[in-house]
């Protein structure tokens, strides 16, 4: 008995070969389009829609008896690493300092006992292991934070923070 393979397994194997790579190539070519088409959408829903309807005073209307296109305002706000030490400052001097979180890194090895990890906090540079401190905020706290100061009048200052202020316009499905 031989030990080539038949020769109708040699043809299912490149026909299931030449299937997985027109398959990727699909996927790779379904991808690079879907990211085209966000970015047409998001300048569509930020840039010409807004412009186009504030030009004449517009804030929303009707396609047909199904959608209404709605016009909203948009307040991004981002922290910058460099400047959480200021940020953190002047976030406890105006009364929300509870924003801001320590980040605590360790590298650990996969067999530290569960007695180690019980104690890391307070002994991390004592058990001799590498590690990194940061301050943060959530995303979603900072967020509900922007909103609520704009929402108070509040001033959000633009030298300690990334603001972004826009409009996107959003479909309501009736």
């Amino acid at each position: 008995m031989s030990d080539v393979p038949a020769n109708d397994k040699l043809t299912e194997i490149a026909d299931l070969g030449k299937d997985f790579v027109d398959t990727n190539n699909e996927i790779q070519y379904l991808e690079g389009r879907l990211a085209d088409l966000k970015k047409k959408f998001n300048r569509l829903s930020t840039e010409m829609l807004p412009y186009a309807m504030q030009q004449i005073g517009m804030t929303s209307f009707e396609i047909g008896n199904r959608y209404t296109i709605k016009t909203q305002p948009v307040l991004v706000v981002k922290t910058d690493k460099e400047k959480m030490q200021e940020i953190d400052s002047w976030l406890d001097s105006h009364g929300h300092g509870g924003m801001v979180k320590f980040k605590l890194e360790v590298f650990l090895p996969k067999s530290i006992s569960k007695e180690e990890l019980g104690a890391i906090q307070d002994s991390v540079e004592g058990l001799g292991y590498e590690y990194s401190l940061t301050k943060t905020i959530h995303y979603q706290t900072l967020n509900k934070w922007s909103r609520e100061m704009e929402e108070n009048g509040e001033v959000i200052p633009m030298d300690l923070f990334d603001v972004y202020r826009g409009t996107k316009t959003i479909i309501v499905e009736e």
